[in-house]
């Protein structure tokens, strides 16, 4: 606050004289005036006035503020004024409230050292001011705006203030206030860009008469809002602070409304990489609570850079002049905001904050769409028109091409552009996998989307003009040729990217005239020669320089500053349009059963997968840790090709006799030990899974299983009552009556733990008691079904000696013994079939998911006795089950595993990983433990590794977060609080790092770290 200034020498305010008040002068004042007496004082930092939290025996608070001033004062009465006018115009808004004294007064005064000091208390409001916040989440930079919304309607009512003294910080001294200080600033970096964004401000100044203007708080920094330390204050489950305070309304001034918002938004761009999406957030919150005009929009940043200019060379002035800590922290971070804000075109600001608060393109630029609409023109220099060449992620083009080996996409385009013809248009907006890379949050999010059409064209092919036009840049490196165009009226500009021998600055080019020619290309180039055209409404844009490409997130905004060339350049064929998220997810819910859930509270949109990558609608890449489906890689091209060449010759079903299944099943039968030699060809491992219960119970002539609790077997009937991860869940209707279960061996949560050497004897005696007891009492087993390691119950690795203890139970109790292989088979854990690792052989084995590396194929394997028993004359068929694709895939699946060493790769790459977990683990306090086998491992989360308080939430919000850093990952087991990693078998040392350094960013944000309880 100022209440009392002086200027120097300069022409900038400065505060005056304070002269605090002793404390127990305080104390008499506050008891004899507000009848508070018995509160202990805590002085608060201030620029001007003395400021005192004061705290009564019963813990309730107050501020004190006291000001060097007479109670009549301008000042004074006018900053009473707003805080009686917002308690009645905004009663629920947190701002101070005053306490009256004794006698109904809002201020008490008293006289010390022969000066008059003003004493006010006020309500206190709690939370922590932003500044001191070390993350500030778009929500909770949202409500700021919200905030600074309600606290402009609230005051909109009110009439202009007289008499008030000037001061340092109001916005329509910019100007003054900034060349005042300048001097100061010795750095020239520094100087220039407080000059460039100074000038954004003085363009503005004529249009600033035109705004609405009210009664504004004028200093809503991040120092002067606060928020809830709570996480979670408001209940809304979002773990993001609500707004709990507005404070120090002392710089309040008759101003620009638009003021309000743009210095929230201004301190909001400061300490963030990305200080554009931190102020839109501000500006969409102030918009939905007080719609702005588009001329407030578009003022809002050069308002806001201009405001920061303000604070970073006064205070730099003042910190030359008499250095004080609390002048260096003021510009510490503002300096280096301003230098990322000046190099933000505020045309693409005002965009920016257009899109964000939902508005549509500016009449001007709609007219510009209308006009390019209508353009006819003079000499068509681009017939016949170009052909599309479609770089999209999901184009055909890539399917059998390296797209990182430019060579093989060049020689790839040619072929789709007809050789020596090479006439293509890559259309403007569209997302390449040739610009594609690793999503991640923020700036650093790939710029996959081109800004403009491209033409693609033969080496120094001419290229003319459209327009008739005016040459008023000439593009150097890394910059475009820029004309200068007027149609009907309207001035835009197009750039020109590319271009070779192209005329001078100045020159006027008609219509079809030669603009230059195409450019000659590196060999590493894999478009070879082109030319990339955008058009722009305004010179500051055209010649910034613009983008080429842009992150998928900005596409909006960009269809609103570069419309499409597409017809200027003769390109009339429109793109076959790929059906967004939205339209998918809108789909899936019309036409899809709900308990088909999909992965993610807002999903991506896959559209190509490549080895361990996935690849979305933008060309985001996705690192897959979770998929073992895709076993060998997705679209793995040996897999794809034996399935292509099978599908050319022969598909039918199993009852016929042809070469593929006998290949198959003696390739797959020498991976397991004898005696199991016997297969039954099915689809799904549900399938599998279903057949064995069947066998086991047909064979022993019993109806009861025993399983493991937390297990999940598949999807069908009757597995469905054998998976306590289904019947024990939301909607489960509890365990049929021929179910038994075991306790899961988890030597984490369980009764043994790490440090019990004989926990698999132990957990293997418990389980061996209840085949006992259900034997006892007349319900002897049919089977004692198992995975080999527990995938959805948690990854649960088991200890040595478990399966060979329960096995040797079960078949004392005259049971089989079922390996589930679904999820852990084909060599992830090391061998071949992960029961191997516990010294045991079933008697049935079934496999599925990873044997068809994501085609449909799974298998039982079992004994020839155990076969024939089953064998009683009804026919066993499954008409998909063993088809010559399936076995062509399935025998080049297990080719792949063996002849590029991936059980190696398991063992070695999983230790890895596991190792580099562990190192994790012992600085993020939220993993409580690391379990692995080869490559299937798992990350359980928990709030306090002394109770093991399961982090199910946090579990769910890594998930999401990971997804923001391009890396896919899910919770799994009984609580949902376990990250389950089970990646492609091809995954190399170098995802592992990607994928921990993830985890490690992920687990160091401020709503996971304020999650973990001790």
């Amino acid at each position: 606050m100022t209440s009392v200034t002086t200027t120097d020498r300069g022409g900038a305010a400065l505060p005056g004289p304070t002269g605090h008040l002793p404390g127990p002068l305080l104390d008499h004042v506050l008891r004899r005036s507000f009848g508070l007496e018995g509160y202990v004082q805590h002085p608060l930092g201030g620029e001007v006035d003395q400021n005192v939290r004061i705290t009564g025996e019963d813990g309730t608070r107050y501020f004190v503020r006291v000001t060097l001033a007479e109670p009549d004062s301008a000042d004074i009465l006018w900053q009473n004024a707003l805080l009686q006018h917002l308690a009645a115009t905004v009663p629920d808004l947190p701002v101070p409230r005053l306490v009256p004294t004794r006698e109904g007064q809002c201020l008490a005064d008293v006289v010390h050292d022969g000066r008059t000091h003003v004493v006010r208390v006020m309500s206190w409001l709690g939370g922590r001011v932003l500044a001191d916040l070390d993350d500030h989440p778009a929500a909770l930079l949202r409500r700021w705006g919200e905030a600074a919304g309600r606290l402009s309607l609230g005051l909109s009512s009110m009439e202009p203030p007289v008499g008030l003294a000037p001061h340092d910080w109001d916005m329509r001294r910019a100007a003054e206030i900034v060349e005042a200080s300048l001097h100061a600033v010795q750095d020239a970096d520094r100087r220039e860009s407080v000059r460039t964004i100074m000038g954004w401000y003085d363009a503005l100044l004529p249009a600033l008469d035109r705004l609405p203007r009210s009664v504004l708080h004028q200093d809503l920094n991040d120092a002067n809002v606060l928020a809830d330390a709570d996480a979670d204050a408001d209940g809304d489950g979002d773990g993001v602070p609500r707004i709990s305070g507005i404070v120090d309304l002392g710089d309040s001034l008759y101003g620009v409304r638009a003021a309000e918002v743009a210095i929230a938004a201004g301190y909001a761009m400061v300490r963030k990489a990305d200080p554009l999406a931190a102020a839109a957030e501000v500006v969409a919150g102030f918009h939905a609570v007080l719609p702005l005009t588009a001329e407030e929009l578009a003022a809002v940043y050069p308002l806001a850079a201009a405001r920061l200019c303000m604070n970073a060379v006064t205070w730099t002035r003042r910190v030359a002049e008499s250095d004080t800590p609390y002048g260096r922290s003021r510009v510490r971070h503002t300096w280096p905001t301003i230098a990322r804000v000046a190099q933000i075109c505020p045309e693409v600001a005002e965009a920016t904050f257009r899109v964000a608060c939902g508005l549509p393109p500016t009449r001007e630029q709609g007219r510009l769409e209308e006009v390019l609409a209508e353009a006819v023109r003079e000499g068509a220099p681009y017939a016949p028109a170009p052909r599309l060449l479609d770089l999209r992620p999901d184009s055909d083009l890539y399917d059998d091409v390296d797209w990182h080996d430019a060579r093989a996409v060049r020689a790839r385009v040619d072929d789709v552009l007809d050789g020596r013809r090479r006439r293509g248009y890559v259309p403007h907006l569209s997302a390449s996998l040739l610009l594609g890379g690793r999503r991640r949050p923020g700036v650093d999010e790939p710029a996959t989307v081109q800004v403009g059409g491209t033409l693609i064209l033969a080496e120094a092919e001419e290229v003319a003009s459209p327009l008739s036009g005016v040459v008023e840049s000439h593009g150097g490196p890394g910059e475009p040729l820029v004309l200068r165009h007027v149609v009907e009226g309207l001035e835009f500009r197009t750039c020109w990217w590319g271009l070779a021998d192209s005329p001078p600055v100045g020159a006027r080019v008609p219509a079809g005239a030669p603009l230059g020619r195409a450019g000659v290309s590196e060999e590493t180039d894999p478009l070879g020669p082109r030319v990339q055209v955008q058009v722009h409404r305004t010179a500051r844009t055209a010649t910034w320089p613009p983008p080429r490409a842009v992150p998928p997130s900005a596409r909006q905004v960009w269809s609103q500053l570069s419309p499409d060339p597409a017809r200027l350049l003769g390109f009339t064929e429109s793109p076959a349009a790929v059906p967004a998220v939205d339209d998918v997810v809108s789909v899936r819910r019309r036409h899809i059963a709900r308990s088909q859930r999909n992965y993610y509270r807002r999903p991506m949109n896959l559209v190509r997968g490549r080895d361990v990558w996935f690849h979305d609608e933008d060309g985001l890449a996705y690192l897959d840790s979770l998929n073992n489906v895709t076993h060998v890689g997705h679209a793995e091209p040996r897999v794809t090709a034996a399935a292509t060449r099978q599908l050319r010759k022969l598909n039918t079903n199993s009852r016929f006799v042809y070469p593929q299944i006998a290949s198959y099943v003696q390739k797959l039968v020498a991976t397991l030990p004898d005696p199991l030699e016997v297969v039954f060809l099915v689809c799904t491992g549900s399938e599998a899974n279903d057949l064995a219960l069947r066998i086991a119970r047909q064979v022993t002539g019993r109806r009861h299983i025993v399983n493991i609790d937390g297990a999940y077997h598949g999807n069908t009937g009757v597995v469905t009552g054998i998976s306590p991860n289904r019947y024990k869940g939301p909607g489960g209707a509890g365990a049929p009556a021929t179910t038994h279960e075991v306790v899961i061996p988890d030597r984490y949560r369980g009764a043994y733990g790490y440090d019990d050497a004989d926990a698999g004897a132990k957990y293997a005696r418990d389980a061996a008691a209840v085949i006992e007891r259900i034997s006892a009492d007349g319900r002897p087993p049919a089977a004692f079904i198992a995975e080999s390691l527990m995938g959805s119950g948690g990854n649960i690795v088991f200890p040595d000696g478990y399966l060979d203890g329960v096995f040797t139970a079960a078949r004392r109790a005259g049971a089989l013994c079922v390996s589930d292989e679904v999820q852990v088979g084909v060599g992830r854990l090391g061998p071949w079939w992960g029961f191997e690792l516990q010294g045991v052989v079933p008697d049935i084995v079934t496999m599925g998911k990873p044997l068809g590396n994501g085609h449909p194929l799974a298998a039982v394997v079992t004994t020839r006795e155990i076969a024939d028993a089953f064998d009683t004359g009804m026919k066993y068929f499954n008409t998909f089950g063993g088809n010559p694709v399936s076995c062509a895939i399935g025998e080049a699946v297990l080719d792949i595993v063996e002849r590029d060493g991936l059980r190696e790769n398991a063992v070695s790459v999983g230790g890895y990983f596991a190792r580099s977990l562990r190192e994790l683990q012992r600085r993020q306090p939220l993993i409580g433990d690391v379990r692995a086998q080869g490559l299937y491992l798992g990350v359980e989360l928990v709030r306090d590794r002394t109770t093991k308080v399961p982090a199910t939430e946090q579990a769910f919000l890594v998930t999401e977060l990971m997804k923001e850093r391009g890396v896919i990952v899910f919770p799994n087991g009984v609580h949902d609080n376990v990250l389950k990693i089970k990646p492609p078998m091809t995954f190399r040392r170098e995802h592992v790092d990607l994928y921990v350094d993830a985890l490690d960013e992920v687990l160091s944000l401020p709503e996971l770290r304020s999650a973990v309880q001790s």
